[in-house]
């Protein structure tokens, strides 16, 4: 035999060597040779775990599945959503069945996953900045007709578009969607549990979030690019409710006493500067307030909570308030007469029922006692008060009807934008 005949049989002698020196182990440690042992050996001879365990191609494998939910956290800011959970996966594997009575009437046993065929189950709207594998690593329970139950422990991380505008009182819907990239419904078809498709027995709610109720749905995928296939899709809804109970104490409560303040400081007649000091510290005070609650209110949403349009119409309400104060202390200062239409409209007043809500410093029927200009007292028992007196009581009327529209603004702002807690 010639030298370039005889490498290939040295090479061959070397490789059988090499295994009988291998497989030499003590007589304690020999292979086991158990009905269990022998089953798993006689169930992966010859099976392949990358085709689909079926024994004609037209047949689907039909895989339910059935969430535990264990734990969700959700981040408004990122506007992320992850979800904690037991994922149970069932299907029938045509290729892993045996007879009990050939192995010691063994009924079931249990497989690892990477050892058998499993379902690649993918996140469609997954955060991509988190690598989510679609392959499951557990161990499975294999049943003797060849029933295979999953159950591995999953974290599942999307992305849910937040809408903040009732905060802090805001709901929340995040929906995941589940299903495979590649094959069709024809080919793997996924579905629900017939009963209790969502577990929430050990749930405990995240930090400042509340659960709801969850929302299943099986999409069917049908497509116009596609009419001869289907993609179906899991679809799980999981309404959230803010606990809102300190960003409403930092936020809603503030407001409404901000609100008060300024009402209250209308209210006060303008004949000194103690209600244009009250009414500016109330406008100070909206400008103070903006600045904090502005490290606590999401601003990256789709959305503007109504909470800051309050603060912005009550904003200007106290603006204009100011402006109202300043311009009834310059009627208040007058001693020029008053024209006549700003008479008649005061005596028109004095006689409404109302009048003593309305002048709350005059007495228009009543004789008043006033001064002349040399200092001396004088009685005035006519029917027209001083020219003088005019321009305080029309500032007395003005005032009351400003105060009267705030207060009508004021309820159809909180009316429409301070949020309620409607759960």
């Amino acid at each position: 035999m010639s030298p370039r005949g005889r490498l290939p049989v040295l090479c061959a002698l070397l490789v059988l060597a090499v295994t009988h020196v291998s497989s030499d182990c003590p007589p304690d440690r020999e292979e086991q040779t158990h009905n269990e042992a022998k089953l798993h050996k006689d169930l992966l001879c010859a099976y392949n775990y990358d085709f689909r365990p079926v024994k004609d191609h037209k047949e689907a494998v039909t895989v339910k599945i059935r969430f535990a939910i264990k734990y969700i956290s959700f981040d408004s800011l990122e506007e992320t959503f992850t979800l904690h959970s037991w994922v149970a996966m069932t299907w029938k594997d045509q290729l892993l069945s045996w007879t009990p009575s050939d192995y010691g009437d063994i009924k079931e046993t249990q497989m690892e996953s990477h050892e058998i065929w499993t379902p690649r189950m993918a996140l469609f709207n997954a955060d991509a900045t988190m690598y989510q594998s679609d392959q499951i690593y557990t161990t499975c329970l294999l049943e003797s007709d060849g029933t295979v139950k999953c159950v591995p422990h999953v974290a599942h991380s999307g992305i849910c578009r937040t809408s903040l505008r009732s905060w802090p009182y805001d709901i929340q819907n995040c929906t995941l969607y589940f299903g495979s990239w590649m094959t069709t419904g024809e080919q793997v078809n996924f579905t629900f549990y017939n009963k209790q498709p969502v577990v929430q027995d050990d749930y405990q709610d995240g930090p400042g979030w509340k659960l709801l109720h969850v929302v299943n749905e099986r999409l069917p995928g049908k497509y116009s690019c596609c009419p001869n296939s289907t993609y179906p899709m899991l679809k799980y809804t999981f309404v959230l409710k803010r606990i809102a109970a300190g960003p409403a104490a930092i936020v809603v409560v503030p407001s409404v006493v901000i609100v008060l303040l300024t009402v209250v400081s209308l209210a006060m007649d303008a004949k000194d500067n103690t209600r244009l000091m009250l009414i500016c510290f109330s406008l100070y005070g909206h400008f103070m307030f903006l600045t904090e609650i502005g490290y606590e209110i999401p601003k990256h949403s789709s959305d503007t909570p109504i909470i800051l349009l309050f603060l912005r119409d009550s904003m200007v309400v106290t603006l204009v308030g100011i402006i109202e104060t300043l311009f009834l202390m310059y009627l208040r200062r007058r001693v020029t007469p008053a024209p006549d239409f700003i008479v008649a409209v005061n005596r028109l007043v004095a006689k409404v029922p109302g009048k003593y809500v309305i002048f709350t410093e005059f007495d228009p029927n009543d004789s008043m006692d006033t001064k002349d200009l040399t200092g001396h007292s004088s009685d005035i028992t006519s029917d027209s008060p001083p020219a003088t007196v005019d321009w305080p009581r029309f500032a007395l009327i003005l005032n009351r009807l400003n105060l009267i529209v705030v207060l009508f603004i004021y309820l159809i702002l909180i009316g429409t934008y301070i949020p309620r807690d409607d759960y």
